[in-house]
This record gives C-alpha cells, structure tokens and sequence, in this order.
C-alpha cells in the first residue's frame, strides 16, 4: 500500500463536552458520522445512550460514568458491548485478536477502525481487575489514515495527528482489540 489514503473523518473532543472517558463513545460517533450514520446524534446525545454496566465490568457496558472518575471503577467500555450498541446506528465488525495491516486494509476500503490503545500512546500502565488486567491508561482513537510508515488517528483527547507505525502498532498489540465501522 503505496498510496496515502486519508478518509478525513471528524474529530470529538471528548473533554469539551466533559467527558473525562468517553473515548469509545467519541470515536466510535466519528465512525459512524463518517460512514453517513446517527448523523442526527450528536456526542452528548449519542453518550447518554451508552449501555453502564450494573456491575462496572466493561466487558458487559461502560464500567462507570463517561463523566466522573470513581475509584475502584474502570471506565471503559470493551468491544462485544460497545458492538452491541454502536450496530444500532450502523454496521460495525469485530477486528479484535486481527494483525495491524488487516486494520490498515480496511482503512485502505473507506473503512476507520475504532481501536482500543493508550493515551497518547505510552506503554501500558496494567492495573488488576475481578474482571481481569487493563491498562489504568487505556483509550481510543479512531484510525483512519496511512501512508507508509504512518497512521492518522482521530483522537477525543489531543485531536488529529500522524504517527509512525512503530508507536500504533506495538501498542495496539498489547490488546488486540478493534472494531471496523463499516459501510
């Protein structure tokens, strides 16, 4: 893949609408809003609607609140929940478990992938859980661009950027989980 390809989706600034962890929510919205989806929802709409979790586990909905940090909570909400709601608006496929350049192909497709990393992409920080070890700085971004030996990424904290793909990849690696936002 020699071409640049950019597909320009919006950017979410999650912490102007006061969410300290909506990061899922913000980039799967940016997804969705690019592929012509919930284009009548905007952020703060879109994350009243996001499944909690009755038992904080984000395997099961968002572990928390999107707009407070409480201690002992881990909020964040994981791929089949966050799949379960986003296919509401749109068509969504799970990537979780894929190789990097399965994620770059379907970029390459007019597709972004939501992709779960940390925050501005620092080695993961691995906290214990009943439900299981997560990085204490986990986030989201939505990818959606290449070129070369770069990726773009949409991220709800600190916006529009390229990167090498030796920062993305390793640390997306750590997890393995993604979710394509599909036409």
């Amino acid at each position: 893949m020699s071409a640049k390809i950019l597909l320009g989706a919006e950017n979410i600034r999650q912490l102007a609408w006061g969410a300290v962890n909506g990061c899922e929510a913000a980039s799967l919205l940016e997804g969705l809003h690019y592929q012509g989806r919930a284009l009548d929802l905007n952020y703060g709409q879109f994350l009243l609607q996001m499944p909690i979790s009755p038992d904080s586990n984000p395997y099961h909905g968002f572990g928390g609140s999107p707009f407070t940090n409480r201690p002992g909570k881990f909020e964040a909400i994981f791929t089949r929940p966050l799949m379960w709601w986003g296919n509401r608006y749109g068509n969504l496929q799970e990537l979780s478990g894929a190789d990097p350049q399965w994620l770059y192909d379907f970029v390459a497709k007019g597709e972004p992938v939501l992709t779960f990393v940390t925050v501005r992409f620092e080695q993961p920080e691995w906290d214990s859980y009943p439900f299981g070890q997560v990085p204490a700085n986990n986030h989201a971004v939505l990818l959606d661009g290449i070129d070369g030996d770069q990726v773009h990424v949409s991220d709800p904290i600190d916006g529009q950027y390229w990167l090498p793909k030796t920062k993305f990849e390793p640390i997306y690696l750590s997890r393995k989980m993604a979710i394509a936002i599909t036409k």
